[in-house]
């Protein structure tokens, strides 16, 4: 029941949405009128939930509820945990689990909560607990019926049971693996193989099982047959892939589907064990090879060496000039190609040295060929330098020593006075280059200008995104495809970067449209695992995986940065709790103290005579036993020492 205390409710009309700010007044006794007019002690009340709500239907109001159609009507429904406090208003329980409630009105603005189990539940000492019928106990159709603080099942037939656990079947009648079904009143046997009966007992001649690896037996008279399972053979389907033995070097042989499979010793390999270290023949130049444990070794004939023979005379290439190399005994012999000759084939035509003035000798078939160095020619680079008049676009040539100098005219230079103005092509787009004086000169092709032709306003294209290019008094102009626009056609949907969390943004007819990373979601991907801030005191959310993860300032811990200091509730007699830095400290009520609040003013036992000590307000107080009194009942009879002559 609502005590001392005014509800104010205000409702603001936003758009097409309502808000709820409810708050309630502390009143003083007496005060009600004065308090009225305050502003002070206004605290949250939880009459309906704060904030903005999108408007109900005009015929169906439902508050905290969701409604539903029920026989062709708008109805409220509240959600589990919550109770109706009026048709249209739900509001929630606080009966503890397995509960339901109802609110009963108490008065203006006031409500009572009355709470009842759920279906499948009792009450029991103020709390709900399940019924024996809960679990389901009664199996193959049986209904449970509650009987005190037990069950009983009425069981379909044929079953019987506590729990209707036992059928026909249950005794496992059927022999010989049939397979035993529940047949109205009674029991039916599936029976395999050769067997048959009521209970597969009857033998037939291939109750023996005499088809061996699978094999089907048929009955034949007082004689069987067998169909044998490929790869299978003989009467009794006895003879296999595997006889005799397909498998070399030990391996063993064991049937695969229709063929066989052979599991080799190692390092023995391949469909029949035939594969080992020397099947490639790792052994050179005639070595004889041998299994030496997972690898292979190799006996080598002179004058061969190595891991595998590999190395002889020839290893070291002696034959020069593209010689063939041999072993000849335990040396080696060179068969030389035209034109060479010699023990290593190092004789040439070109081991005289024929070509003159540091020119480069190099065989050409069966003789020599010589390359030059400017300015001499020749087969031997014998001709003169200058005779071939080297020095272009007018310069004169004279011989210095070995070499020809050219003294060209301006604006002419380089070796061979081959570098000019124009030597670079310096006019772009086809133009055609002149000399000019000490210059050049470019004639353009249209529509092409500038010094070096180097001008084409609409090439490359600066209109993006698909833009036309033109060219008009003012300069270039874009003709932008839809949606994009600017002077460049360079502002789009996306331009803004819309999408979030490395989401990509592409165009979408006249908008954009966002295709989000996992785990974020969203017209803008701006949804994600982080988005509601899961973490508590601080902590920092990042996305993990599909998930989030809590970086949590010290010295709160959990998965949600919600456990900290004073989360064991520390502080003793309704002390309160504060962080503060790694630990905690109490603010202790008077007259409490100690770090956990935990020491009273009776701590000390200050009442004499048995006296009972009670905390009152800020001090302690002594409740004496008679004939005892006083503050701390130290006064009693014997007080004014009444016993005279030493009497006790």
């Amino acid at each position: 029941m609502l005590r001392n205390k005014l509800l104010i409710f205000t409702c603001f009309v936003l758009s097409s949405y309502f808000v709820y700010i409810n708050a309630d007044l502390n009143l003083q006794e007496n005060n009600i009128d004065e308090t009225r007019n305050s502003q002070q002690n206004i605290n949250a009340y939880n009459f309906a939930d704060e904030g903005i709500h999108p408007p109900q239907r005009a015929n169906c109001r439902c508050t905290n509820g969701k409604c539903e159609i029920e026989n062709g009507k708008e109805v409220c429904k509240c959600p589990p945990g919550f109770g109706y406090l009026t048709s249209s208003f739900c509001k929630a329980c606080d009966c503890g689990p397995n509960q339901g409630c109802k609110w009963k009105s108490t008065g203006w603005l006031g409500s009572e909560q009355i709470c009842f189990c759920n279906p499948g539940y009792l009450e029991d000492n103020g709390k709900c607990v399940e019924t024996p019928c809960s679990s389901n106990p009664c199996k193959n159709g049986g209904n449970c019926t509650q009987s005190g603080n037990s069950f009983t099942c009425k069981c379909v037939k044929p079953y019987t049971g506590k729990t209707c656990e036992t059928s026909p079947c249950t005794s496992n009648p059927c022999k010989n693996n049939g397979k035993c079904e529940v047949d109205g009143q009674g029991f039916k046997c599936n029976c395999t193989g050769p067997w048959k009966g009521k209970t597969c007992e009857t033998a037939t001649p291939c109750s023996s099982n005499p088809c061996k690896n699978g094999g089907n037996c048929t009955d034949s008279g007082s004689s069987f047959a067998c169909k044998c399972v490929q790869p299978y053979s003989g009467k009794t389907c006895e003879t296999s892939p595997c006889s005799p033995n397909p498998c070399q070097n030990g391996g063993n042989c064991t049937v695969d589907g229709k063929n066989f499979k052979c599991k080799c010793k190692s390092p023995y390999k391949g469909k029949n064990c035939e594969q080992g270290p020397c099947s490639s023949n790792p052994c050179k130049n005639g070595g004889t090879c041998s299994v030496d444990g997972q690898n292979f070794k190799c006996s080598c004939k002179k004058p061969f060496t190595g891991n595998m023979c590999e190395k002889g005379p020839c290893s070291s290439n002696p034959c020069k000039n593209g010689g063939t190399c041999s072993v000849d005994g335990q040396n080696f012999k060179c068969s030389c190609k035209k034109p060479f000759t010699g023990n290593m084939c190092e004789t040439g035509p070109c081991s005289s040295n024929p070509c003159k003035n540091g020119g480069t000798c190099s065989v050409d078939g069966q003789n020599f060929k010589c390359s030059c160095k400017k300015p001499f020619t020749g087969n031997m680079c014998e001709t003169d330098p200058c005779s071939s008049n080297p020095c272009k676009n007018g310069g004169t040539c004279s011989v210095d020593e070995q070499y020809f100098k050219c003294s060209c005219k301006k604006p002419f230079t380089g070796n061979m006075c081959e570098t000019g103005p124009c030597s670079s092509n310096p006019c772009k787009n086809g133009g055609t280059c002149s000399v000019d004086g000490q210059n050049f000169k470019c004639s353009c092709k249209k529509p092409f200008t500038g010094n070096m032709c180097e001008t084409d306003s609409c090439s490359p294209n600066p209109c993006q995104n698909g833009g036309t290019c033109s060219v008009d008094g003012q300069g270039i102009k874009c003709s932008c495809k839809s949606p994009f626009k600017g002077k460049l056609c360079e502002t789009g949907p996306c331009s803004s970067n819309p999408c979030k969390n490395g989401g990509t943004c592409s165009v979408d007819g006249q908008n954009f449209k966002c295709s989000c990373k996992k785990p974020f979601t969203g017209n803008m991907c701006e949804t994600g695992p982080c988005s509601s801030n899961p973490c508590k005191n601080d902590g920092t959310c990042s996305v993990d995986g599909q998930n989030f993860k809590c970086s949590c300032k010290k010295p709160f811990t959990g998965n949600m940065c919600e456990t900290g200091p004073c989360s064991s509730s520390p502080c003793q007699n309704n002390g309160k709790c504060a962080v503060e830095g790694q630990s905690f400290k109490c603010e202790c009520p008077k007259p409490y103290k100690g770090k956990n609040c935990e020491i009273s003013p009776c701590a000390s036992n200050p009442c004499q005579n048995n006296g009972k000590c009670k905390v009152d307000n800020e001090n302690f107080k002594c409740e004496c036993k008679a004939p005892y009194n006083g503050s701390l009942c130290q006064n009693g009879p014997c007080s004014s020492n009444p016993c005279q002559n030493s009497g006790v």
